[in-house]
């Protein structure tokens, strides 16, 4: 009799489970707000500068600009790109087709590799000189300072994986 009830209840109970488990709603993952992304690179720049204090002497940060993810190129983004310009170089060209290759394009960005940011500071001299300085920073996809470069230097780099500091490798 109670193997009947254990019985009895298991196959009253696994319809009712599944049930629940099949209404249960899945939360799709919120995209994260680029506010907090940029903050994230400020905060993860100042803190590279203060372990080098060598290269950064009386360094005062003054501004940070222009905040951008940046992604590698893949198979889907290289034929939407080129998909896009084709179409747009038409005399007559398809706005439908156009605005439907570049929502493609925003949902296939490609493989994010990391991000960038201006930053705009001053060092000292030993003479006490102030000097300005403008940089690009490149992070890597969880902000670990990955090298900086003159701004310029950008248009020579445009898609192509980073040349990694060795220091910014190290195990933290």
């Amino acid at each position: 009799m109670k193997e009947s009830k254990k019985a009895l209840i298991l196959l009253l109970g696994l319809p009712f489970l599944a049930l629940q488990l099949s209404c249960t709603k899945v939360e799709k993952k919120k995209p994260v707000d680029i506010s907090v992304l940029q903050e994230k690179a400020k905060v993860s720049v100042n803190n590279w500068v203060r372990k080098h204090p060598e290269e950064f002497v009386k360094y005062k940060p003054i501004a940070f600009e222009g905040f951008t993810a940046r992604y590698e190129r893949t198979e889907m983004t290289s034929y939407l790109s080129d998909k896009l310009e084709v179409e747009m170089s038409k005399t007559v060209a398809n706005k439908h087709k156009i605005d439907s290759l570049k929502s493609l394009l925003e949902k296939n960005k490609g493989i994010l590799m990391g991000y960038t940011i201006l930053h705009k500071y001053q060092t000292k001299t030993v003479a006490g000189e102030v000097i300005k300085h403008e940089d690009l920073v490149f992070l890597d996809s969880t902000f670990h300072v990955a090298t900086i470069l003159s701004p310029d230097a950008y248009d020579m780099i445009m898609d192509l994986k980073l040349i990694f500091r060795p220091d910014s490798l190290q195990a933290k």
